[in-house]
């Protein structure tokens, strides 16, 4: 299964640890924790594999209401919420999480400058600095 996050991931991305519960108050977004906690083999890239596991737990993470979809509320607590803008692509008005990981698929897309299918520290902080300053 291919899927996204960047940051992503990491944002994003890496999105990554980019939901914040309902009952927490969202704190500030760290690439590099989010990536660190991605990185689960330790080798200083994020591979699709780990990429994938993490969407699933941020999307998972960010359904407070675990009724297996993202409404504008939970959406509005993700760390880059516009992200999701278009994500909608049956109009339902939430996000499944196929619609969630087609998204963060093309932030992977996007943070793998090298094209050589993984993601490294500077790739998620680079995709993550870009998003937070638009």
């Amino acid at each position: 299964m291919r899927s996204t996050c960047i940051l992503v991931l990491a944002a994003g991305f890496l999105s990554a640890a980019g939901a914040a519960r309902a009952e927490e108050t969202p704190q500030k977004y760290d690439p590099r924790a989010a990536f660190a906690e991605t990185d689960t083999n330790h080798d200083a890239v994020v591979d699709r594999q780990e990429f994938d596991v993490r969407i699933i737990e941020v999307f998972y993470r960010a359904d407070v209401n675990k009724d297996g979809f993202l409404s504008a509320e939970e959406i509005a607590r993700l760390t880059f919420p516009d992200d999701m803008k278009n994500a909608d692509s049956n109009g339902d008005g939430r996000i499944s999480l196929h619609e969630f990981e087609r998204v963060r698929e093309l932030d992977f897309e996007t943070a793998d400058r090298n094209k050589d299918g993984v993601l490294s520290v500077e790739e998620v902080i680079a995709v993550y600095e870009v998003k937070a300053n638009k």
